[in-house]
């Protein structure tokens, strides 16, 4: 797609697997220089997709892309927090997009790894409308939340790319499927807290200036590459003691309507867990070779990685990013230390 686009040359996407959303999609996710972007390219002229094809296709490639498709329920809760926090507003008809197919899309996964035609068609068809709503949006955004910074954080820093001969590197439909876990466990903790209540002067008052956030980003990516990225990105979307008052407040009165709106948005962790697990993906941080302590220190560091405001910028700011998470790691939490590998 990037060759396509330095070419001056359309072009058409032929999908041997439906493995990720990325064949309609805007733009072209590339590691340069050590950090992941998303990198300018038309769309295609045409996208051929054939079912035969798709169902033939390595079974994990199509968990892979069932995975991914299914982030998108994190993704518009995201989304939905952005909006009502006027960071980025939605846009009604990109967002239907998305949302219109995805619970049709998704609601088969034990048939879809059977190779069921059907289901298949339904996967691919969301996959092609996600990425055409990143066309229409000239950004990620409608498909991309905090699920895909743990996966991009991961990707940059190595994870899953020494493989077997027999074996292709680690997905990032895998990554982002284990991120859609890690977002949608934290969004349960923090809707069931009382937002309206927070005590924003206080929350303002402590809030830390540019200069000792930079040293905290510092001091969590030291990759070459990611480590003056996550600085950049982190500044872009920094807002001093006054401008997070304000965004507290806003937080405070919409907090009823937009906790009802989340909650209608998203799917119980454990139900997500069982469709990933039943679709043939991972669900449990070790099934990808990352540790609990990795995965549990990635909530803090990967909203460095990216400007984009999503629940890991809205719990930092409120202050409750670090108790929620221990909350998801105690001994009855979502990722309590005696989970077994399979995440039951």
């Amino acid at each position: 797609k990037r060759a396509a686009y330095e070419c001056e040359r359309p072009y058409m996407s032929v999908a041997s697997a439906a493995s990720m959303d990325g064949y309609t999609a805007f733009g072209a996710a590339i590691t340069k220089e050590g950090y992941k972007q998303t990198m300018t390219c038309p769309a295609p002229r045409a996208v051929l997709a054939d079912l035969g094809v798709l169902t033939a296709a390595p079974p994990k490639m199509t968990s892979a892309g069932y995975a991914d498709l299914l982030s998108k329920v994190t993704a518009g809760a995201d989304w939905l927090v952005a909006d009502a926090l006027e960071v980025e507003a939605i846009d009604p008809s990109v967002w239907s997009l998305v949302q219109g197919p995805l619970r049709d899309a998704t609601a088969r996964p034990a048939e879809l790894h059977a190779g069921d035609r059907q289901a298949m068609d339904a996967l691919i068809e969301g996959l092609i409308m996600s990425g055409l709503a990143m066309q229409a949006a000239a950004s990620s955004r409608p498909a991309s939340g905090a699920e895909h910074q743990f996966s991009h954080l991961w990707e940059m820093e190595g994870l899953g790319h020494e493989h077997h001969d027999d074996e292709p590197p680690l997905s990032h439909g895998f990554k982002v499927g284990i991120g859609t876990l890690a977002i949608a466990s934290l969004y349960e903790r923090l809707l069931a807290r009382d937002l309206s209540n927070l005590d924003a002067d206080a929350i303002a008052a402590s809030w830390p200036s540019w200069d000792e956030v930079e040293r905290s980003v510092r001091a969590a990516h030291t990759t070459p590459g990611l480590d003056e990225a996550a600085v950049k990105e982190s500044q872009a979307k920094y807002v001093d003691a006054d401008a997070l008052r304000q965004r507290l407040s806003l937080l405070q009165e919409r907090w009823p309507d937009l906790r009802k709106r989340v909650q209608d948005q998203l799917l119980p962790a454990k139900q997500l867990r069982e469709q990933l697990r039943a679709a043939g993906a991972p669900t449990h941080p070790e099934e990808i070779g990352l540790s609990l302590d990795a995965f549990q220190d990635t909530y803090r560091r990967a909203r460095m990685i990216r400007r984009r405001y999503t629940i890991l910028d809205l719990t930092t700011e409120t202050g409750l990013l670090g108790e929620l998470v221990d909350e998801l790691f105690a001994a009855d939490g979502f990722w309590a230390r005696t989970t077994a590998r399979t995440g039951r």
